[in-house]
């Protein structure tokens, strides 16, 4: 009760706080609830591949996790030119496949690659609350500006944007963007 870390710490059998650290067994996740009817919620574009201009630098860091050896990169967001011509929406389909119509509540997410330990496990980019019809499909757009969004603070407090592949989140529903340096 008197831990007031936001990231989990599995020695102390401590599971975090908040949707973004938490590690536990959880009842509902982050912006779940309970509805009338069922929608099912899918990708209809999103961008596979973006390639950013600024100074790479490796991730060479004493706490820094490695998979298959292999270590990470990132740009410094004070390094990547053009922040703003790296924006892209995420077009959305939402289907009421229930009997009754009812709003729902749309959330995209983001997950980084692990560069170093108390990433958060996902972060939130955007919602949108979405009327549909019984068996009808409605879309939507979610704004993405990955220098905002897809960036994570580093064991400095500096933003960064890893290279490598971030994962969008709808609900269950995954959607991978590499991100390259050149």
């Amino acid at each position: 009760m008197n831990d007031m870390n936001m990231r989990a710490d599995p020695a102390h059998g401590y599971p975090g706080r908040t949707y973004r650290f938490y590690e536990g067994n959880q009842v509902y996740g982050f912006g779940q609830g309970l509805s009338y009817t069922i929608f099912i919620d899918k990708f209809s574009s999103a961008p596979s591949k973006l390639s950013v201009a600024g100074s790479f630098a490796a991730a060479y860091s004493p706490n820094i996790l490695r998979q298959n050896q292999e270590r990470f990169g990132y740009l410094h967001i004070d390094g990547v030119k053009s922040c703003d011509s790296l924006r892209f929406y995420v077009h959305i389909s939402m289907e009421n496949v229930g009997d009754m119509d009812g709003s729902h509540v749309v959330m995209l997410f983001s997950s980084s690659p692990k560069l170093f330990k108390g990433i958060p496990r996902k972060q939130l980019i955007g919602f949108d609350r979405v009327h549909t019809i019984s068996h009808q499909s409605t879309k939507t757009s979610i704004l993405v500006n990955p220098c905002e969004h897809l960036s994570i603070a580093d064991e400095n407090g500096k933003r960064i944007l890893p290279l490598g592949n971030h994962v969008l989140l709808l609900g269950e529903v995954k959607h991978s963007v590499s991100i390259v340096a050149y």
